[in-house]
C-alpha cells in the first residue's frame, strides 16, 4: 500500500513571512545535508492561504515510524540544541497544525499518465462521508474515476482515504501542469452526465452528492524552496 503523510500547518498572519523564512532555511540546509526524508511543500492559493501543506510519502507504516515526529525532524538536521531552538521559533509562527496519514486509492483513481515529479499545482478536494455512507461516496469517486477516459476529459484524479485523522474521510487530488488545465475539466455532474447519460449521470451525481456530509477544496501550489523533494 502506499500511503501519503500530511502536515497541514495553519500560520498566524502576522508571523507568515517569518514561517516561510524560517522552513525556508531549515529545508535548504536538509538539502545540503541530504537528508533521508523527504517531503513537498504547498502552499494554498486559493481556499484558506493561511494554509500551508507538507506532504511525503510511504510504502507502510514500518517505513513511516523511524522517521520520528517534526521537532526529531528540526534537531537531526540541525543539531540538537540549534534545532530546538529553530524549531521553536518556526512553531510559534503556527496558530493550528494537523497531521494525517491517508492510504492511496487506486481503485478509485485515474492516473495513466501520473509523473514521478511533484506536480507545480493541485485541486484538492476534501470530502467527509456521512454516517453510514461511506461506500456511496466511494461509489461516487469510482464512477468519477470510471467516467473520466469515458468523456475523454484530460483529469488526473487521485484518490485517497484518511486512516488517521478525521475518519470517513477522503480527499481526492487532481495534479496540474498550470491552472489554466482546469478550462479544459468538465465539472463532475458534466462530467457524469457526458460518459453514462444524462438520467443514469444525474442519478450517480445526487447518490454520491446525498452521502456527502461536509466538502471543501482548494487549489494548492508547489513551493520548491520549502521541500525537499526526492527528485531534487
Amino acid at each position: 500500500m502506499s500511503l501519503n503523510v500530511v502536515n497541514s500547518v495553519t500560520l498566524r498572519p502576522e508571523e507568515a513571512i517569518e514561517f516561510l523564512q524560517l522552513v525556508g532555511e531549515f529545508a535548504s540546509k536538509a538539502k545540503a545535508k541530504k537528508d533521508a526524508q523527504h517531503w513537498e511543500a504547498y502552499r494554498t492559493l486559493f481556499g484558506n492561504n493561511q494554509i500551508v501543506h507538507f506532504t511525503s510519502r510511504g510504502e507502510k507504516f514500518a517505513e513511516i515510524g523511524p522517521r520520528g515526529d517534526i521537532q526529531a525532524l528540526w534537531q537531526r538536521v540541525l543539531g540538537e540544541k540549534p534545532g530546538l531552538q529553530h524549531f521553536a521559533r518556526t512553531n510559534a509562527c503556527i496558530q493550528s497544525a494537523q497531521q494525517t496519514i491517508a492510504i492511496e486509492r487506486a481503485d478509485l483513481s485515474y492516473s495513466p499518465a501520473a509523473s514521478a515529479s511533484a506536480p507545480p499545482f493541485a485541486l484538492v478536494t476534501a470530502v467527509r462521508a456521512r454516517p453510514g455512507q461511506a461506500e456511496a461516496l466511494e461509489d461516487l469517486l469510482r464512477k468519477l474515476a470510471e467516467a473520466i477516459p469515458k468523456a475523454d476529459d484530460p483529469t488526473r484524479l487521485e484518490s485517497y482515504q484518511v486512516l488517521v485523522g478525521e475518519l470517513s474521510s477522503y480527499y481526492t487530488v487532481r495534479p496540474l501542469d498550470e491552472l489554466a488545465d482546469l478550462d479544459e475539466q468538465l465539472p463532475a455532474p458534466e462530467l457524469l452526465a457526458r460518459a453514462f447519460g444524462q438520467a443514469e449521470g444525474g442519478l450517480i451525481w445526487r447518490s454520491g452528492s446525498a452521502a456527502v456530509e461536509h466538502g471543501e477544496r482548494s487549489i494548492v501550489a508547489l513551493v520548491p524552496e520549502l521541500s525537499n523533494s526526492q527528485a531534487g
